[in-house]
């Protein structure tokens, strides 16, 4: 895009976004979150909820018009009109969110989002957007950053190819310690100590995950959707969205907590390299820090032995959970 330069502070008109339950329920069936607070409004409201409440990952789903208006305008610098964005090349490298009020149906939410750094070097386009969303109360219930490179044409995309994807047929499980322990003793902090181990927490996505996240969170990326055109590109086959896997790192942090999406209150993390369906995900972390009421883990996700999501820094605040 030659002369094109990125607009860095550029805001762009907030998207409006009106959350229903039955999203609510597709976006956590897509993740395997069985928690009930996220279909059924009587438990939600037992919880303390104003109805059936979003887990933390839904953030993907209301942010994702606003962004997709900013991306794609030409004055971001990565969206050519005569070329198009070449989406399956715009790879996401770190993603974080910090939560505030919590998102339940009936909410309807208006997001804004903002071009805040641009680098154009050695053939790549380097971007960095921020979004904050607000419900109709004027509340603000979520702060995003999202890092982003469209990398140069003579790239080779068999150096970011996952392994090739395992036998087929494999049904989605959680297991481990976290999906089923509760945090351990009575302290302020949920018993938590700095140095001590966070549940893992396990899961196994099917062959179809990616189909269902596509439909929970309307990114229809033909990559995660159609073997030829990922192996056309360089890929073993469909991978797995990044945010699909950091919506499970999430559901990791918050399994020994009920799923309560109050607890977590932030989490960044770098994306590493592909995931791949029929794997299985391994969340492990370590607390790193205690202080006042919150507890801050470092956490990242494997596959197959390496790191899918590294340098992952999350805030916890085990008190705000509802037993």
């Amino acid at each position: 895009m030659a002369g094109v330069v990125a607009a860095v502070g550029k805001e762009w008109p907030a998207t409006s976004y009106e959350v229903g339950r039955e999203k609510i329920r597709e976006y956590a069936a897509a993740l395997a979150i069985d928690a009930r607070i996220h279909r059924d409004h009587d438990a939600a409201r037992a919880a303390g909820f104003r109805a059936a409440v979003a887990p933390p990952g839904f953030a993907a789903v209301y942010v994702a018009r606003s962004l997709a208006g900013a991306m794609f305008d030409p004055e971001s610098g990565i969206f050519d009109p005569a070329e198009g964005l070449a989406g399956y090349r715009f790879v996401q490298r770190r993603q974080e969110f910090r939560w505030h009020e919590p998102v339940c149906a009936g909410d309807r939410i208006e997001t804004v989002a903002r071009l805040v750094a641009a680098e154009d070097t050695g053939g790549a386009r380097y971007r960095s957007f921020e979004s904050e969303s607000v419900n109709g109360d004027g509340e603000v219930v979520l702060e995003g950053r999202y890092e982003g490179v469209v990398p140069a044409l003579d790239r080779s995309a068999a150096e970011r190819a996952p392994q090739a994807a395992g036998p087929v047929g494999e049904t989605v499980r959680a297991a481990g310690s976290a999906a089923a322990a509760a945090p351990r003793g009575a302290g302020p902090v949920g018993g938590f100590a700095a140095g001590d181990r966070f549940p893992e927490f396990r899961i196994t996505p099917d062959r179809w995950a990616p189909h269902r996240y596509a439909g929970a969170s309307l990114d229809f990326t033909p990559f995660h959707l159609d073997a030829d055109l990922a192996k056309a590109i360089g890929l073993p086959g469909i991978i797995l969205h990044g945010l699909y896997t950091y919506g499970q790192l999430a559901h990791g942090l918050l399994a020994p907590f009920g799923s309560d999406p109050r607890v977590l209150r932030s989490l960044g993390a770098r994306f590493r390299r592909p995931a791949v369906p029929e794997h299985e995900l391994l969340v492990a972390g370590t607390v790193a820090a205690v202080a006042d009421d919150r507890v801050e883990v470092a956490c990242a996700v494997h596959q197959d032995g390496r790191e899918v999501i590294s340098e992952g820094v999350a805030e916890l605040a085990p008190g705000r959970w509802r037993r």
